[in-house]
């Protein structure tokens, strides 16, 4: 049968940066303030937890929602992940909030110092995909700057950082956190409720659930495995919860329900790496293992942010690494791509044209594009262009139907960038 919830919530397209003036009440004392990834806050008699604090430029509008809430202290800030969009905000509400504690698991710290790395070309890729949330941090920090304010966008400094397990207790609500390194990043946690048996979940699963993960994003971030995905189902699982608050979009309600996807989406996940595992052992090439692995109907989860495809080849090169076995070439500095010129000079350019409109109209796209790339390599031949620009324009009406975004996305950067060729 599949989940259950795949057309019911929002997809990766409604994942925009903070604009609401007021929060989502998710019950008596939990609020919700939607960002680029979710902030809460809880409520007790004691003082208030936040949970995620938002983009340093979405941090003062998540404040303002939870002002409306009361106006008590943060007792806690509490980190689900490292990523931007879960800690830059933290700098905005520390200010406010000078004796907050904050916590996080403890490989938050090499978390952000690796991705500081290369944070340079993530931010030139991700543009692609995200360049409206891009843009608004931009213009956000360089009005700040000229206000004088600096540091907008904080990294998290964490004052408690734990291994496995933490626990904390405030006006009698009781919070365990547990780190399940699946997922996104090495530093994920859950926060779990007991007495009410509500989960945070945050990115565990990744931003979009029930999906298929990413185990390797197209922005450019190290490889996720998915054994810790694995377990970190397995602990959700185990948790039982009867709400599922995620890190976008509303909360999962009914604990037959999210027990019916966590499971679907774990078997799921173990499916496609038992049968990528079978792969390698048997010396199949792994694109032809990315079009043989199919997901059974009683287990079909969303591919609005990762796919099938992308996990299966996520999975073989996880293990083995970026040699192919296919070719010599692949030893050296070598990319495929820098034949192409002499292959335009050695074709026939009519035939490979209508070779090409012979592929289109049977619908054979990804080899209409290589022949369109040949060509276009060495100069804009416009009718290659013109037919490279169909090929996304069909893609992309393809695309919408299961709302991928990195997909989406690409085909609409690329079909921009054909008509900038095309105008030249």
């Amino acid at each position: 049968m599949g989940s259950l919830l795949i057309n019911k919530r929002p997809g990766s397209l409604d994942i925009k940066p903070a604009s609401q003036s007021k929060p989502f009440q998710i019950n008596d004392f939990i609020f919700l303030s939607e960002g680029a990834s979710n902030s809460y806050l809880i409520e007790t008699s004691e003082g208030n937890i936040l949970i995620n604090t938002g983009l340093g430029v979405e941090a003062p509008i998540h404040k303002h929602c939870f002002d409306q809430v009361n106006n008590k202290e943060i007792k806690y800030i509490i980190y689900t992940q490292g990523h931007v969009d879960h800690v830059g905000g933290s700098g905005f509400f520390k200010e406010y909030n000078p004796d907050a504690i904050l916590i996080a698991q403890e490989n938050i710290i090499e978390h952000q110092s690796f991705d500081s790395l290369t944070q340079g070309g993530r931010v030139l890729n991700a543009y692609k995909f995200f360049g409206e949330m891009i843009d608004l941090m931009n213009d956000a920090i360089a009005k700040a700057e000229k206000m004088g304010f600096k540091n907008i966008q904080s990294i998290a400094e964490p004052d408690i950082l734990f291994d496995d397990e933490y626990k904390i207790s405030l006006g009698g609500l009781d919070l365990e956190l547990y780190s399940v390194p699946g997922g996104e990043t090495l530093d994920a946690l859950l926060i779990y409720l007991p007495q009410h048996k509500i989960l945070f979940s945050g990115n565990a699963f990744g931003p979009l659930f029930p999906h298929i993960p990413n185990f390797c994003t197209i922005r450019g971030d190290r490889i996720r495995f998915a054994i810790p995905y694995l377990d970190m189902c397995k602990k959700v699982l185990e948790l039982n919860p009867e709400v599922l608050i995620t890190g976008h979009f509303k909360p999962i309600e009914g604990q037959k329900l999210i027990r019916k996807e966590v499971k679907n989406l774990h078997d799921a996940v173990e499916f496609i790496h038992t049968k990528t595992l079978e792969g390698i052992n048997s010396g199949k090439d792994m694109f032809n293992l990315m079009q043989e692995v199919v997901l059974p109907k009683e287990l079909s989860v969303g591919e609005g942010y990762g796919t099938v495809e992308w996990a299966v080849r996520s999975i073989y090169e996880g293990y083995t690494g970026w040699f192919r076995h296919n070719s010599t070439t692949e030893l050296y500095a070598y990319s495929p791509t820098n034949i192409f010129p002499d292959l335009n000079d050695l074709i026939d350019k009519e035939i490979a044209l209508k070779r090409i409109k012979e592929l289109i109209d049977k619908k054979e796209y990804l080899k209409a594009i290589n022949i369109s790339e040949i060509i276009i390599s060495s100069d804009n031949n416009k009718e290659a262009l013109k037919m490279y620009l169909d090929i996304h324009q069909i893609l992309l009406k393809e695309a919408h139907k299961n709302s991928n975004r990195w997909i989406i996305k690409w085909l609409e950067f690329e079909i921009e960038e054909t008509k900038n060729k095309l105008n030249e």
